[in-house]
């Protein structure tokens, strides 16, 4: 009986594991195909740390 349960239970926290995946798989897709409308796909390594630096500094600028 106990590998019965256990076996329900493994099937369930899979289909816990897909929903949330899933979820998150096309919030991901959303960002990108908002990134590549924008230009924003193309971005160097050095471009998006300037972005990040410029954002910290205006945010401690307002602080």
């Amino acid at each position: 009986m106990s590998e019965l349960v256990r076996e329900a239970l493994r099937q369930y926290q899979q289909r816990q594991e897909g929903a949330v995946n899933t979820d998150l798989l096309a919030a991901l897709r959303a960002v990108q195909a908002e990134a590549r409308k924008a230009g924003l796909d193309r971005l160097t390594g050095r471009e998006i740390e300037a972005e990040i630096s410029a954002y910290r500094r205006a945010k401690r600028a307002n602080a």
